[in-house]
């Protein structure tokens, strides 16, 4: 869960296309950056809610854990994955995540 960011993104998706069986689902949770004026409006609206789930579930960053910040935005996800993964479904979510759940055709790829 979220280390795709950690990883050469378009290299990370041809791989599990090729690996995932036909009729296999492919659900990935990643981080993304904001960079346009949208995904920033977003973030600040999001905002008093991330505070709150954080303050809540007492969250801090794990010792020893890898830390990587994202560099790719919202935007250059959800192209990158609508080009690869024909279909997907793309969903953003609080705390700077978002996810893609794709479905492999039976007959493609």
């Amino acid at each position: 869960m979220t280390t795709v960011h950690h990883m050469d993104f378009t290299g990370a998706l041809l791989r599990m296309r090729e690996l995932l069986r036909p009729g296999g689902t492919l659900v990935i949770v990643g981080l993304a950056r904001e960079q346009s004026v949208g995904e920033w409006a977003a973030f600040l609206a999001a905002a008093p809610v991330m505070r709150v789930t954080k303050a809540v579930r007492r969250a801090t960053t794990p010792e020893g854990m890898p830390v990587a910040d994202a560099e790719m935005s919202y935007g250059e996800v959800r192209r990158v994955a609508r080009q690869l993964l024909p279909g997907v479904r793309y969903r953003r979510h609080v705390l700077r995540r978002y996810s893609l759940t794709w479905q492999k055709s039976l007959t493609r790829w």
